[in-house]
């Protein structure tokens, strides 16, 4: 098993992992409060999850995985409201509505979904462990965290103490003995779903219920914690407060991973800006696996911007792959050829190089999740392939159907297990990458060659090389070429794209 080494939030530098057993990794990421469709910065947080689940099984680790539901919270109580509906109905109907999403870019289930309703036994018993610590205080029915008693409160985020207390606004609640406390356990208003506690009937606070999850379902301390950036203060900083008051135990996490944040044209996506985009409605207009592409085209601890060059590219990575895809399942299923030595010969240096592209995709994983990297592995393989087979003779042998198969091997096996692209039918692909790129044009106001149009400026190409009409023939490709359509010319025939 290769080491694998992660950027530490908390230490901002890149650490060899080693967890407490390899065999079961604990990993804990936060997912979503369920008030409403997810957009495509929490898509880009769950992706991020399941590509960490991705690696570490493909690196040979076994596995715990925990993704939790907020399914208690004010904000669920206001769309209730607005709903003319209860908290469990809402958050209930938008589970659902998150679970398509995910299962849209095609996540891997995590060993368990976990509620926040599910678990109030773990979070009272928590609770009351940080009271007999001496780290929190009961005032009324609210029962809330003594940030003087974490003397290592700000470790995660940078923070430091005085400076949080000094600059700390006037709080409305009156009841705490610091302005940075928090609320561990709030008392019921009256109409809001509430829960019997020692403090009374009320419910929890935020930061607890993460800490008394991934404690039940993974143990006192866990080696990998994965959130959105946003998450970093105060969420993940109370979490471990709270959680080695509780335990008594440090470090609570080995490893902190945050994915950054998603731009829109090089500005943040936020409400106030109207660019707030759905999950579901990115994924419906450019697909599931060239969104996977946009997010695996970025490191992802990078911003990324969802702006037009960027699906562009994506488009381009999407076509290359599987323009190769067809022309490898094509040569896969050639039959009757004849052995040429000289030829094997290079075709065994393929083979070698699809060796190399292995051993180096798997490093660049290992080396804090690059996907950029691996992803320039897989192309430069991709260009190796196409130089040769490109050269005339060299599909006739024996050696080009295994060299063909075993890329296909890998295509479909390691990468498809780590990043989740590559098993989709080639025809379809290219298909769907037309439409987009249509789509694209036709939003720039751009001229589009219907594909009717394209078909026959081709043939009469066809015609006029066999004529050995040249001047035509060149003349007809930069006709398509302005018109955003580009030939490529192989053994295997004549195929186009849109650019």
């Amino acid at each position: 098993m290769k080491q694998l080494v992660l950027t530490n939030s908390k230490s901002h530098q890149r650490e060899s992992f080693r967890p407490a057993d390899p065999r079961n990794v604990t990993f804990y990421s936060c997912g979503p409060t369920v008030y409403s469709n997810i957009h495509v910065g929490n898509l880009r947080a769950a992706f991020t999850s399941d590509l960490i689940f991705r690696v570490l099984k493909t690196l040979g680790y076994g596995v715990t995985f925990v993704r939790n539901y907020t399914d208690v919270d004010d904000k669920i109580l206001n769309r209730a409201s607005e709903e003319k509906s209860t908290m469990e109905a809402v958050s209930k109907k938008y589970i659902a509505e998150v679970e398509k999403d995910y299962a849209m870019l095609g996540l891997l289930e995590p060993t368990h979904k976990t509620l926040v309703t599910e678990h109030i036994t773990e979070i009272i018993q928590m609770i009351e462990d940080i009271l007999n610590h001496g780290c929190a205080y009961v005032a009324g029915g609210d029962v809330f965290f003594a940030i003087d008693h974490f003397k290592r409160y700000g470790e995660l985020s940078g923070r430091k103490l005085e400076d949080m207390e000094a600059g700390a606004r006037v709080e409305v609640n009156t009841l705490k003995k610091n302005p940075l406390d928090f609320s561990l356990w709030k008392p019921a208003k009256p109409g809001e779903p509430s829960w019997p506690s020692p403090w009374g009937n009320g419910r929890p606070g935020w930061h607890i219920e993460c800490s008394a999850m991934a404690k039940k379902w993974l143990g006192d301390q866990i080696d990998l914690h994965h959130g959105g950036q946003d998450l970093v203060f105060p969420h993940h900083e109370n979490e471990i407060a709270q959680t080695e008051c509780a335990t008594g135990k440090s470090p609570y996490v080995q490893i902190w991973l945050h994915n950054a944040f998603v731009n829109f044209d090089k500005e943040k996506m936020s409400k106030s800006l109207g660019n707030v985009v759905l999950a579901r409605d990115f994924i419906a207009k450019y697909g599931a696996e060239l969104t996977r592409i946009v997010f695996l085209s970025a490191h992802y601890r990078s911003p990324l911007d969802l702006g037009e060059s960027t699906v562009e590219n994506a488009l381009t990575v999407l076509e290359r792959i599987y323009e190769a895809k067809g022309r490898l399942l094509s040569v896969s299923k050639l039959k009757g050829l004849v052995p040429d030595p000289r030829r094997e010969e290079v075709w065994g240096a393929v083979l070698a190089s699809l060796s190399q592209a292995q051993v180096r995709f798997e490093e660049c994983l290992t080396q804090d999740l690059n996907t950029v990297g691996a992803l320039a592995e897989l192309f430069i393989l991709i260009r190796e392939w196409n130089r040769v087979s490109n050269e005339s003779g060299m599909l006739g042998t024996p050696g080009a159907i295994q060299v063909a198969q075993a890329i296909l091997d890998w295509l479909q096996g390691p990468v498809f297990q780590a990043l989740g692209i590559g098993r989709r039918d080639s025809e379809q692909v290219a298909d769907h990458v037309r439409e987009v790129r249509v789509a694209l044009s036709a939003q720039r106001g751009d001229a589009v060659l219907g594909d009717a149009e394209i078909q026959e400026k081709i043939a009469h190409r066809k015609e006029a090389r066999l004529k050995k009409d040249f001047a035509l023939s060149d003349q007809i490709r930069d006709e398509l070429l302005k018109g955003g359509v580009e030939l490529l010319d192989s053994a295997l025939g004549t195929t186009w794209k849109r650019r």
